[in-house]
């Protein structure tokens, strides 16, 4: 006998099983511990998370180029390969997550990075062009903490409590940076250059902390719909450095880092949900963007500009030719041949913006663990890493030219024709985190 499929039960079926349990706590992108509730048989709860993370960047530095071979109708600016960028990171994150009154809870991290290895090497480096660093280079393996965080999480709303609410979490974080400062090294000298890394300067650990202090806040929304729960979120993180060295002070135009700004939303899969025994297993497939400002900060070059020779030696800040204006005052040709030798490395960036993809999968099988295992992705647009400008806001003169000079400008990099980018970034991240939960 011919058996028809009826349709119309199927889908009753998987609407009954997927949209019509009742909802238990908060998915994984909501969820807050909370402290002293009645309405909890557990008055007070306690996480402790040990986690491991792999993250690693990877691109093509490119130089624009004012030679006639590279010049077309398109593009008057033509681009030219430089190098291959690595940038890897092993970290182990260690959190603390308090229950204080209600949903209120708070957080502390603490990323230890146990390894930091970055370099670059020649696609057609220098071809000819005055060589400015060593086209193909190593950093020193860094390792150490950047930064420990403190925050506050509050679930406004919770469906769990009041079944017509979605879940609204609203947070407050503070990064405060610790550790020894960044400062540019490398490992060894790769020849382009003689006398890069010559010095024991050069060739020290480098420090592991940007020296920043950072703010950042944010909303995450979602609501269950039996075993599935869409969210959203948004975060904005602002930051200021705790010293600023010359690049930073009189007559830069960029005083601060970027500040960066994040739109997260994806869909929360619960296949298996025992809420009186506290076991669940739930699948996050999401995406989302993140937009970087214009920012003075550290790149893929940071090393290789900072230990450079040339600029120490050879490096104009007034774009006169000369290390210093021939007209100028003694003291002020001794202030910016000072300046040269100390700079850092640092270069303004231009805004860019980062498009990522995640899958997390997240099992708690009793009350007191809980494991996360997550993949992300993502790729960067392309943008300048070294876009200083000559002349801060405000200081250029009637006949077109600097009354200041910015200090951290340096031609060679800085002007059209002349300007570093990176390209074709590839970002992504592996991590795996134990949780116990008390």
């Amino acid at each position: 006998m011919k058996r028809n499929f009826n349709f119309a039960s199927i889908w009753t079926l998987l609407v009954s099983v997927f949209f019509c349990a009742a909802p238990a706590q908060a998915g994984e992108f909501t969820d807050v511990i909370d402290a002293f509730d009645k309405d909890n048989k557990d008055p007070f709860d306690l996480n402790l998370s040990v986690g491991y993370e792999r993250y690693q960047e990877k691109g093509t530095i490119t130089r624009e180029s004012m030679d006639n071979d590279y010049l077309h109708q398109w593009d008057y600016y033509a681009k030219t390969k430089f190098a291959k960028f690595d940038m890897t990171r092993n970290i182990l994150n260690l959190g603390l997550d308090v229950g204080l009154f209600h949903d209120l809870s708070v957080r502390l991290g603490v990323p230890i990075i146990l390894s930091d290895d970055r370099s670059f090497n020649a696609l057609r480096g220098w071809a000819g062009q005055t060589p400015l660093f060593s086209s193909t280079f190593k950093s020193p393996q860094r390792s150490g903490v950047d930064y420990i965080a403190a925050g506050l999480w509050w679930n406004i709303l919770d469906q769990g409590r009041t079944k017509e609410h979605p879940y609204l979490t609203v947070f407050l974080e503070g990064r405060f940076g610790v550790g020894a400062k960044l400062k540019a090294a490398c490992a060894n000298d790769n020849g382009s250059n003689a006398t890069d890394c010559a010095s024991a300067a050069y060739t020290s650990d480098g420090g592991i902390s940007q020296n920043l202090n950072q703010l950042r806040m944010g909303l995450h929304f979602s609501r269950r719909y039996g075993r599935l729960e869409p969210y959203m979120g948004i975060d904005g993180m602002l930051g200021w450095y705790k010293g600023k060295d010359f690049t930073m002070g009189t007559g830069a135009l960029n005083d601060l880092p970027p500040a960066v700004g994040t739109f997260d939303f994806g869909m929360e899969i619960i296949p298996w949900d025992v809420p009186e025994e506290f076991r669940k297993f739930v699948i996050v497939i999401g995406g989302g963007a993140t937009y970087v400002s214009e920012g003075r900060t550290y790149t893929p070059l940071f090393d290789a500009l900072g230990t450079s020779e040339y600029f120490k030696t050879n490096a104009d800040i007034n774009d006169s030719g000369t290390t210093a204006g021939a007209s100028e005052p003694a003291a002020v040709v001794t202030a910016e041949r000072e300046a040269l030798a100390a700079w850092n490395g640092m270069t303004d960036v231009e805004n860019y913006g980062e498009f990522f993809g995640r899958l997390v999968l997240s099992i708690q099988p009793a009350k007191y663990v809980k494991f996360n295992v997550g993949l992300k992705m993502g790729h960067q647009s392309e943008h300048f890493i070294t876009k200083t400008d000559q002349c801060p806001a405000g200081s250029v003169g009637a006949d077109g030219t600097c009354a200041t000079y910015n200090p951290g400008h340096r031609p060679e990099i800085d002007e059209p024709g002349r300007r570093f980018r990176v390209e074709d970034t590839f970002v992504w991240s592996l991590f795996l985190d134990a949780i116990a939960q008390f």
